[in-house]
């Protein structure tokens, strides 16, 4: 997820307590903390503070909310905002103090779920035009309302993994074909009725367990997370043994009249900027570089959005904020978000960079990784470079799990330099920092090795 921190290891004992807080839940000034994926009710330690994951129901946020939290960042962290490739949104740089005034912002707000647990399973992705899309075959938003209150109900699913994800893709002009998740619910047309193909991740591919009513799907979404909790050595979908997914298969008694492999074919749409919905209304989208957007940036967003009647925005998996606006003052919104520094063309060779938090940010590395990264993008754009780059602080790799055509991975005050693989593969050479912009363009030339 574009800016979230490493996920790591619990402390001993069991899970852990939310930093500053006592076994109460009360405020305290001992930091319990680091080391895992980050939560609202159980943020994680960075080298900035503290990490505050807000996530939003359906993926939506109001444009009051997204105002709020804005101006929360600056009160009660250092004014800086992830947005995630869970759809979520991070707010860095809170303290142990400010902890609780946020919490009772986000309880205002109703984006604070009751305990840590709860809050830990609500993975749940939604395509982000979702009732929106003139295109789309299923409005998800139901579906993932009636999966939030599965999830929530039953306390034995809250055992699941952090990173254990729900995809609810209804289709449409922003399908989530690509985005990883254990549990897959697809919208399908089948024989003119609207059905929803359920499915598991594996190894290689997905597989898919036959069809659903959709009034059905999310009970049968719920039962497949508890199959995967049962008989999953790690308690992910992909390490379910076969015989364990043939009996799931037949537990669940789906439908399989029809072929449910080969999920729709995702149109090639733009993702930022201007894109057409009706006759009437456009969405736009937002893209933040890197992920990251600064407090007083995006405080000026909700004005814009504000002015332009927009009530609403949507987090999606790209980095990417969506608003519906109508025709007229779509391409104006988009504008005025470029002009504050945010993504509104997919030509933008910073959409094809990943970049951790880097010095400052995060205590595992002294490398400006962001700062490289926009320079590199210099590059990218003269050398017309068509991949991909991941500039990591260390071979954590948090910025990017899948592989990269070219992989910076800092290693004190250099970087190791990684072609079409993962910070933690093999090198080919190293670079460095003061050389970015000088020589790195031999960076992104098709050779086998590198040395600059």
């Amino acid at each position: 997820m574009g800016a979230a921190p490493e996920c790591g290891r619990r402390r001993a004992g069991g899970r852990p307590r939310a930093p500053g807080t006592d076994g109460d839940g009360a405020v305290s000034g001992a930091i319990d903390i680091k080391g895992w994926c980050p939560g609202a009710r159980r943020p994680m330690l960075s080298g900035d503070g503290l990490i505050v994951r807000v996530r939003p129901h359906g993926g939506a946020l109001t444009v009051a909310a997204l105002h709020a939290l804005a101006e929360a960042a600056s009160r009660f962290g250092n004014g800086q905002i992830d947005l995630t490739r869970r759809a979520n949104l991070q707010i860095r740089g809170v303290s142990p103090e400010t902890l609780a005034p946020l919490w009772e912002l986000m309880t205002s707000l109703a984006l604070l779920d009751d305990s840590a647990e709860a809050e830990a399973i609500r993975n749940i992705a939604v395509n982000p035009l979702a009732g929106l899309d003139p295109a789309e075959v299923i409005d998800m938003r139901p579906v993932a309302a009636a999966l939030e209150l599965q999830l929530a109900a039953d306390k034995a699913l809250w055992a699941l993994p952090a990173k254990f994800g729900f995809a609810l893709d209804g289709g449409g002009r922003l399908p989530l074909t690509e985005l990883a998740a254990d549990v897959r619910l697809a919208a399908r047309s089948v024989d003119e009725r609207r059905r929803i193909a359920v499915g598991l991740a594996g190894a290689d591919a997905i597989t898919w367990l036959g069809l659903v009513a959709v009034s059905d799907a999310a009970a049968v979404a719920a039962n497949v997370a508890r199959w995967v909790l049962q008989h999953s050595p790690t308690r992910r979908a992909a390490a379910l043994p076969p015989q364990a997914i043939a009996a799931l298969s037949t537990e669940l008694g789906l439908d399989r009249s029809n072929e449910t492999s080969t999920p729709s074919v995702a149109m090639s749409r733009p993702r930022r900027g201007a894109i057409s919905l009706t006759d009437e209304t456009c969405g736009v989208g937002l893209g933040a570089p890197f992920g990251r957007i600064d407090s007083a940036a995006l405080e000026r967003l909700a004005a814009l959005l504000a002015a332009s009647d927009v009530s609403e925005v949507r987090l999606s998996p790209w980095r990417t904020l969506y608003a519906a606006a109508g025709r007229d003052v779509a391409g104006r919104l988009a504008a005025d978000a470029a002009e504050l520094g945010l993504i509104v063309d997919d030509a933008d060779p910073l959409l094809r960079i990943d970049a951790c938090t880097g010095a400052g940010g995060c205590p595992a590395t002294r490398l400006a990784t962001r700062q490289h990264a926009r320079v590199l993008a210099a590059d990218i754009a003269r050398t017309q470079f068509p991949g991909t780059l991941h500039v990591s602080g260390c071979a954590k790799g948090c910025a990017r799990s899948a592989a990269a055509d070219v992989v910076l991975v800092g290693d004190a005050d250099r970087y190791r330099v990684v072609r079409k693989g993962t910070p933690k593969s093999a090198p080919c050479g190293a670079l460095d920092p003061a050389d970015i912009g000088i020589t790195s363009q031999g960076l992104f030339q098709a050779r086998e090795s590198v040395h600059v």
